[in-house]
């Protein structure tokens, strides 16, 4: 595993500017989530060199945290007899989403972890190791990034008041 730092990673104490405080409901598809399950096992069980803070934006023992409640999402799952997850609940039905209200830290430290995943394994090991492929992981990616933009209001045209 390399050591990048990224730009737009931030310190577990520094605040998104303009979300202080400010939950945001995610609900991830169960693939999303079993993916995220897998990138932060990885992370922090297997990749040594890790430099949490720095790449991650929260410490190790917060990105713990996270991966614990995906954890307990998967051990809620079936699996079948070849050992393969079933994304089902006790009951048979479908688990279709994991559903949680997330800080803005929260959310970047999903979206880093990803992010250094799929930047330092490449296309051979992130499926080898994640079961998914880099176009998965970029379309999560791509979601992650929405749900940080989504509450600026990005979409919306203001005028400048450089002109």
């Amino acid at each position: 595993m390399g050591t990048r730092s990224f730009v737009n990673s931030v310190p577990a104490t520094a605040h998104l500017p303009g979300l202080e405080g400010q939950a945001l409901k995610l609900a991830l598809p169960g693939t999303h989530a079993l993916l995220l399950h897998q990138v932060m096992s990885v992370l922090l069980h297997v990749v040594r060199g890790v430099r949490f803070e720095a790449q991650i934006g929260v410490s190790s023992v917060a990105l713990e945290a996270l991966f614990r409640e995906f954890d307990a999402w998967v051990n809620a799952c079936e699996y079948d007899s070849q050992g393969v997850i079933v994304i089902r609940d006790a009951h048979g039905d479908p688990i279709s989403k994991f559903e949680k209200e997330f800080e803005p830290i929260e959310i970047r430290a999903l979206r880093n972890s990803l992010e250094v995943a799929l930047l330092d394994l490449g296309q051979n090991e992130f499926f080898t190791i994640t079961g998914f492929s880099l176009g998965e992981g970029k379309q999560l990616l791509d979601v992650l990034n929405a749900a940080l933009l989504a509450p600026l209001h990005l979409d919306e045209p203001t005028d400048s008041v450089a002109h």
